[in-house]
């Protein structure tokens, strides 16, 4: 189901216009809006692929990307029926909006490729849900449900490094690594030992380029993978630990609590 777009500049912090699913099955579909729009503007890509056309060129945005708008940026995209591609839109405005997306590095680029998540797709269907309903309160809570869902976009495109032209190739390995292998027992220092440097120097070089310690990083990318077995598994909270590298329960239910502010069983509730 779609809904008609409605143009708007908010003064307040974060404010939905619309947001919807679009399904491409009968026929392709698309938009050209030479002057863009006047509010920020998402697609997240859940299947198939968007093709969109920035200066003249055509890039692929395929499942698990993300194509960002901003204010008055020309936009020229298209789905194929072919493809068979599921998107879901989001546009919105706010005092915030400029902040969040500079601190969050979905500025800089057309396309970012996150990979495709779970999460993220329950989150984009409650506020759909909520911008549905529009009931008491509905205003703060799609505030809310916006946020969550621009910080998980930023997250996952902090931890895939497109689009980032600052990392080297040899960091952006070290990355991919700890995404392959953050179940591991494997330490800083062997990761150190690949770069052929000292452990602290490579900590500070991995803070200094990517913005946060390997040691975070890694705990990112297991809570990450917690949060997604919570919500779409029947996993106990021990297996779950376990699965995602954490040696005790205890200490993951700890960390998990540090990270996100919730209890592993809270947060599964949540959702």
């Amino acid at each position: 189901m779609a809904f008609l777009s409605t143009e708007a500049v908010s003064a307040d912090y974060l404010s939905v216009n619309s947001c919807g699913i679009s399904r491409i099955q009968s026929r392709d579909a698309g938009s050209f809006r030479p002057n863009g729009r006047v509010d920020y503007h998402i697609l997240y890509i859940a299947e198939g692929c968007c093709y969109v056309t920035v200066n003249g060129e055509t890039k692929e945005a395929p499942a698990g990307s993300v194509v960002v708008f901003l204010p008055k940026q020309p936009q020229d995209y298209k789905f194929y029926k072919a493809d068979k591609s599921v998107s879901y839109y989001l546009h919105f405005s706010g005092t915030a909006c400029e902040d969040i997306f500079r601190d969050m590095g979905l500025d800089s680029s057309n396309i970012y490729r996150i990979g495709k998540s779970i999460t993220l797709e329950k989150l984009l269907n409650t506020l759909i849900d909520e911008y549905r309903q529009q009931i008491k309160f509905s205003k703060y809570r799609m505030s809310g449900l916006l946020l969550d869902i621009l910080s998980l976009i930023g997250r996952k495109n902090s931890n895939t490094l497109y689009g980032n032209p600052a990392i080297n190739q040899k960091f952006a390995e070290i990355c991919s690594l700890m995404a392959k292998n953050y179940s591991k027992d494997m330490t800083v220092k062997d990761y150190a030992d690949m770069c052929n440097l000292s452990e602290s120097r490579f900590s500070h070089r991995f803070s200094e380029i990517i913005g946060t310690s390997p040691k975070q990083y890694i705990i990112n990318l297991r809570i990450d993978a917690a949060k997604e077995l919570l919500i779409n598994s029947d996993m106990s909270v021990l297996q779950i630990g376990e699965t995602v590298g954490f040696l005790t329960q205890n200490y993951f239910s700890r960390i998990f609590k540090k990270q996100t502010g919730f209890s592993p069983l809270y947060y599964r509730n949540l959702y």
